[in-house]
């Protein structure tokens, strides 16, 4: 073979190999930059909630906060602002990767502003799932953080979640967190306080208790915003209005 060939040949073949190289290394070191940056937006968003929840903790029992709560221009207003902001910022996602959601920490505010910061059912579950995630748990694909009741769990990996609420009434000052799950045409709400569960039957936008005495139904609009209703009416003037959280 002429060496003027041979050597074109084999510059062509390097020159391909080098290339075919080249394309395999590429995407392993795109993929190693966007894990670790992925897990450094992680633990950022998860600072914030520690930072957050210990603030929660530092002035739940503080006689203004049981006085006003979060009352607009308050001095515990900021700290309800700052958690709705934080919700509202993409990278709050992440912290399901640790077991929790900002939404649970807005709903633990607001139930120690109806117990004026003692413990209740409802504070002692949020409590614990905190505590659990902040103890250990390295960032990995786990499953998600028991609640310890059972049947809520079963609930959580069969349906699908719809949205979540506190359900506040300003009149007795009482709250309760309020989700609902769907699987198919079936829905079902389920409160966390005592994590009883309801049947519900969808028409439209409005979603009816089975069984229910009183005719009680939540209105849910595309927005996932709640209003209650009875056999009556709109239950806002007998104090009843749903928060969404999530």
């Amino acid at each position: 073979m002429n060496k003027t060939l041979l050597f074109a040949v084999i510059t062509i073949i390097s020159f391909t190999a080098c290339k075919t190289e080249t394309k395999k290394e590429e995407p392993i070191k795109i993929e190693k930059v966007e894990k670790i940056d992925e897990i450094e937006k992680i633990e950022k968003a998860f600072t914030e909630f520690k930072s957050l929840y210990g603030e929660l903790n530092g002035f739940k029992n503080e006689a203004d906060f049981k006085k006003f709560g979060f009352g607009k221009g308050g001095k515990y207003s900021e700290w309800l602002e700052k958690v709705r902001e934080f919700k509202q910022n993409p990278d709050s996602k992440l912290l399901l990767k640790k077991g929790v959601l900002i939404g649970e920490l807005e709903q633990l505010g607001m139930a120690y502003v109806s117990s004026k910061g003692k413990e209740t059912e409802v504070t002692k579950t949020f409590n614990k799932i905190f505590n659990d995630a902040i103890s250990d748990k390295p960032i990995a694909d786990e499953k998600p953080t028991s609640s310890g009741n059972t049947n809520y769990d079963q609930l959580k990996s069969d349906y699908e979640l719809l949205g979540k609420w506190t359900i506040a009434n300003t009149i007795v000052k009482e709250s309760y967190p309020y989700e609902i799950y769907k699987k198919g045409n079936e829905f079902v709400g389920v409160r966390l306080n005592d994590f009883k569960t309801e049947n519900l039957t969808k028409k439209g936008s409005d979603y009816y208790v089975k069984g229910n005495k009183y005719g009680e139904f939540y209105r849910i609009d595309k927005n996932l915003n709640m209003i209650l209703f009875d056999k009556d009416g709109d239950l806002t003037s007998t104090g009843y209005k749903a928060i969404k959280t999530e």
